[in-house]
């Protein structure tokens, strides 16, 4: 008798099993983390939003001087300082 192999979405959700175990895991055999790390995990976590943002502001504000085009380049780049930072801290918030 052969077996038949899984469907997809029966191995993502059984790999999201294995994952949510060996969190658990983990969890148990390390403990809670101390407050210290737990404060540094949040200053971490703002430098990641905050530094592509000044960046971006820094990059506009330059383009905008150079080619005097108002705070277009600015507000642009800005914006998109703030997205890259978001995601990164996403990206960081839900590693393995």
């Amino acid at each position: 008798m052969s077996e038949r192999p899984l469907p997809e979405e029966d191995r993502t959700w059984i790999a999201q099993l294995r994952q949510q175990w060996e969190r658990q895991q983990r969890s148990r055999r390390e403990g809670e983390p101390s407050l210290l790390h737990q404060l540094a995990s949040v200053g971490v976590l703002g430098w990641v939003v905050v530094v592509p943002t000044l960046l971006g502001i820094a990059l506009g504000r330059w383009l905008d001087a150079h080619w005097h085009t108002g705070i277009t380049f600015t507000a642009a780049l800005l914006l998109l300082g703030l997205v890259l930072g978001g995601w990164s801290a996403w990206r960081w918030m839900h590693r393995p």
